[in-house]
């Protein structure tokens, strides 16, 4: 069985880290092997979103259990559609906790254990169990406007996303990263082909050190990474017909219009209730986000071509 476990570190005797969609690591376990993969969440800094961009990459993961500290609605949503069972509570080492799980200590969770923007209130976890300091966490938001900085943030388009490196995303979504440093900006809105070349460094061009340039060049690679993400997605959404997109509760819409002047796609209208037009939404999450009744949700539909 595949499972993923929030921790503060890289390594399976790190601690379960208790947010989920802003840890610093999550780690992707094959509980019969205990081999691991881990992955740097690349969406710890953004403005909004983190849970639900979290939970759609635990989705492409392939995993199919969550273990973690706390899980919020819009995160436990995602995770309902793609049908995958979430444990709430879990604490200690991430070694132990895997134990646990498969020993039958742990029962899923009916529903989310906090509200939304938890993650954004609650304070970071202390430094990782092993000592071992993570690297700058890269900002992710939904869409596709990408800055690099020396301060390895990356702030991704179409939502509010704020990373850690000083520079502009100069792309045709809405990103925007702070830090120090060199920032290049590269960008497409959502669902758009992906025609940008990868950055080029010239070798030991404006960087400090070897080290800055090891960084930059890791950023790079996870930033063609991601793109490699969005491709695949797409590709799987044209294939099957379905692709996620905003769905509105017309019970909690109070029809303020906040998701119509955030939709970077412009595929929302108000007629005393919000109104989503399913071939335009790109699935960003910018208006889940934003919305301040908490009354949309991402859901998978078939969209007829």
């Amino acid at each position: 069985m595949k499972i993923a476990v929030t921790s503060t570190g890289p390594t399976l005797d790190d601690n379960v880290e208790a947010r989920f969609g802003r840890c610093a690591c999550f780690l992707i376990i094959d509980t019969d092997t205990m081999k691991y993969e881990a992955i740097e969440n690349p969406n710890i800094a953004l403005g909004g979103g983190a849970g639900i961009q979290s939970a759609q990459l635990m989705s492409e993961k392939g995993v199919t259990v969550v273990l973690t500290g706390n899980c919020g609605p819009n995160a436990f949503a995602v995770f309902g559609q793609a049908g995958i069972q979430v444990v709430v509570g879990v604490s200690g080492a991430v070694r132990s906790a895997v134990e646990q799980f498969k020993a039958g200590a742990f029962s899923s969770a009916s529903g989310p254990n906090v509200a939304s923007h938890f993650g954004m209130n609650a304070a970071a976890p202390n430094p990782t169990a092993t000592g071992q300091p993570m690297t700058s966490p890269m900002g992710q938001g939904p869409g596709s406007g990408m800055v690099l900085g020396l301060g390895g943030g990356r702030g991704m388009g179409g939502g509010r996303g704020m990373g850690k490196g000083m520079g502009r995303g100069g792309g045709m979504g809405r990103g925007m990263g702070r830090g120090g440093g060199i920032g290049r900006g590269m960008g497409m809105p959502t669902g758009a082909p992906l025609t940008s070349p990868p950055v080029d460094f010239p070798q030991g061009a404006g960087f400090q050190s070897r080290e800055q340039e090891l960084a930059a060049l890791k950023q790079q690679v996870e930033l063609l990474e991601q793109q490699k993400r969005q491709i695949n997605k797409r590709i799987a959404e044209f294939e099957s017909g379905r692709k996620a997109v905003a769905v509105v509760d017309s019970g909690k819409c109070a029809g303020c219009g906040i998701c119509v002047d955030v939709c970077p796609a412009g595929a929302i209208e108000v007629n005393e209730r919000a109104v989503v037009n399913v071939k335009a939404c790109t699935g960003c999450a910018v208006c889940v986000s934003e919305c301040p009744n908490e009354a949309i949700i991402l859901a998978q539909k078939k969209v007829d071509k």
